[in-house]
């Protein structure tokens, strides 16, 4: 059988080469995600503020620290927010590519490249345990226009991933398309800040069926996480429905 699945491999990359996420360059092997310049773009974000989820120099070493002090005061309604890379660059050129270029194959590469730090946000530390995996929605005007979540997508791509990395009968939280929505349509909120940012997210989801909410811990999953308004925004709509936790996972932090 594992020749069987050889063969079929080399013959699916021989006919349709799997191609870099970044530039769309054919690779060589479907194992690689993006081709070796593209990869030169890529920053992993290492320890991190379980806040803002930016990065911290120095967080290697010495005693482990749960946020910076830019964070220490602010009240998230999410517990911990994790992200996997820096945004930009190549990282940035496939998200772009895989939202507003009707790429939503993209995500199956990029999927790959986040299901570690998913894997990390649902195995934390004291954490209880994750029921569900929410991808953060689209209002319904914009997913017709844009014909699939992102979110979604990459979704489906990190459980199926887990679902290989996980150990035997290990027990992976369920994935809800349809439990958080999007009822208020937002502006593209670009270079906005914070506050503006807060004010056009506010009232912009809801819950379809509280029952399904109340006492259960969700994880919230995007493609970018800016400011965080948007994250804070849904995680605050699943507690006052009744959550009783939310961490948040975006494949990509903007730092700067």
């Amino acid at each position: 059988m594992k020749i069987l699945r050889g063969l079929l491999s080399s013959s699916i990359q021989l006919f349709w080469p799997a191609r870099c996420a970044g530039c769309d360059v054919a690779l060589p092997t479907d194992d690689a995600i993006f081709c070796d310049p593209c990869a030169l773009g890529i920053n992993p974000i290492g320890p991190a503020c379980t806040g803002c989820a930016l990065p911290r120099l120095g967080w290697a070493v010495g005693p482990p620290r749960a946020r910076c002090a830019g964070c220490a005061g602010k009240d998230f309604a999410f517990a911990a927010a994790w992200a996997g890379f820096e945004y930009g660059e190549s990282l940035a050129a496939a998200i772009m590519r895989m939202k507003h270029g009707g790429r939503p194959d993209v995500a199956g590469r990029l999927g790959r490249i986040l299901a570690p730090t998913v894997g990390r946000a649902i195995d934390s530390t004291g954490g209880r345990p994750v029921d569900a995996i929410l991808p953060v929605p689209l209002h319904p005007a914009k997913l017709r226009r844009r014909g699939f979540n992102q979110a979604v997508e990459l979704a489906r791509v990190v459980l199926a991933r887990l679902r290989l990395t996980f150990a035997p009968g290990a027990i992976l939280p369920a994935l809800e398309r349809r439990l958080l929505l999007r009822v208020k349509q937002t502006s593209e909120l670009g270079r906005s800040g914070p506050s503006a940012r807060r004010a056009e997210v506010s009232g912009a989801f809801a819950v379809a069926d509280p029952t399904r909410v109340a006492g259960r811990c969700f994880l919230l999953l995007d493609d970018v996480m800016t400011t965080g308004a948007t994250l804070h925004e849904c995680a605050e709509t699943l507690l006052r429905a009744g959550a009783a936790e939310v961490r948040v996972v975006a494949l990509a932090r903007a730092v700067a």
